[in-house]
């Protein structure tokens, strides 16, 4: 007998999801400035589609922690304050941590098997000098921990701020030698995990994280300005 499931026909997607999602990848890899403003108009332009889906791509960005909405002013990506950089590294350190006990429990050898590919995928990205594809590697190495873990709960809380994250370490990166010494703490991180010292494994996750706090504060100190690689007429 098929599958129902097989049967389906699969709903395509929206405009506004579609919006959502190129504008979303935008955020992530730096397009746009931490705090600049999204112009509908240039949303429009560039995406080719009328203001409405654009606006409830925006809406759905600012239920992902993306987007604020400022009433009278319009949308801007989302800036932190470093207090707030601090709450967002002390939850993902909590959560990164128990991810990675429990998945030590349920599938430890799937979990060394991954985090070793990843490793050997970012010394090749390095090597090639492709940041982009580093940092996409960079998120799977954590995100690593809670597809391992057992617990959905857990990752969903993850899933909460990972885009958040995603951007940070986006802009982060262009700090001189971070992605040198990111690949290096994360090869630790494996080399103390597959040897059962998963204290110090933590030590050096908590030096790598809370690195981008201090990181961070430093950028607030020169107004959290990057270099926007493109505008939204360039999505």
């Amino acid at each position: 007998m098929m599958d129902p499931q097989a049967m389906q026909i699969r709903r395509p997607k929206s405009l506004s999801d579609l919006a959502a999602e190129r504008i979303r990848n935008a955020i992530i890899r730096g397009h746009f400035d931490l705090g600049a403003s999204l112009s509908e108009a240039e949303l429009t332009k560039s995406l080719g589609i009328s203001k409405t889906p654009i606006r409830e791509a925006l809406a759905a960005l600012r239920l992902q922690g993306l987007v604020e909405l400022v009433p009278q002013r319009g949308a801007f990506v989302f800036c932190l304050g470093p207090d707030e950089v601090g709450h967002l590294c002390r939850y993902r350190f909590m959560l990164e941590t128990n991810a990675l006990d429990l998945a030590l429990k349920t599938s430890r050898e799937s979990l060394l098997s991954d985090l070793s590919r990843i490793c050997e995928e970012m010394e090749v990205a390095l090597q090639s000098h492709d940041l982009g594809w580093y940092l996409k590697l960079d998120a799977e190495f954590h995100e690593t921990f809670f597809l391992h873990c057992g617990n959905d709960f857990l990752h969903d809380g993850y899933r909460s701020v990972s885009d958040i994250v995603a951007t940070l370490r986006t802009h982060l990166s262009q700090a001189p030698d971070r992605t040198k010494k990111s690949f290096e703490e994360h090869l630790r991180i494996l080399q103390l995990v597959g040897d059962g010292q998963i204290a110090k494994a933590k030590t050096v996750l908590r030096k790598q994280i809370t690195r981008g706090e201090r990181a961070y504060s430093e950028l607030s100190r020169n107004g959290v300005r990057v270099d926007s690689r493109t505008s939204s007429e360039e999505l």
